[in-house]
């Protein structure tokens, strides 16, 4: 059994996070996204245009908040042959979280993202 992850009810438990990410100049970008939250990893949905999108492909440390608990984590994009897969898979994890039209709204032209949260 492996040991408990602190405060990982509150990623379990939460529909929304504060993405903080750090902006063109270095000064940190702050975002509220749906999640989905699976095995110590965040998955995110970004749209076309996301400005946190280009910012965490920029400079993959992040920071999480989950009310008031702050996470530490190392974000990975997908290229363009692995997109189309991911965003099927986070879809359906999206779609048993915020239901159907929720999780068609986010994949529409998606780029995916997946956080490994550091404890």
């Amino acid at each position: 059994m492996s040991d408990p992850r602190p405060d990982e009810h509150l990623l379990i438990a939460s529909t929304e996070l504060m993405l903080i990410s750090a902006g063109p100049d270095g000064a940190p970008h702050e975002t509220p996204l749906r999640f989905v939250y699976q095995d110590g990893v965040v998955c995110l949905l970004a749209n076309p245009g996301a400005d946190w999108y280009d910012n965490v492909e920029r400079d993959r440390g992040v920071v999480m908040r989950v009310q008031r608990r702050a996470f530490r984590g190392r974000a990975k994009v997908y290229g363009t042959r692995q997109r189309a897969q991911m965003v099927e898979a986070l879809a359906a994890l999206f779609e048993r979280k915020y239901g159907a039209a929720a999780a068609r709204a986010a994949a529409r032209g998606a780029r995916p993202v997946t956080i490994d949260v550091q404890f």
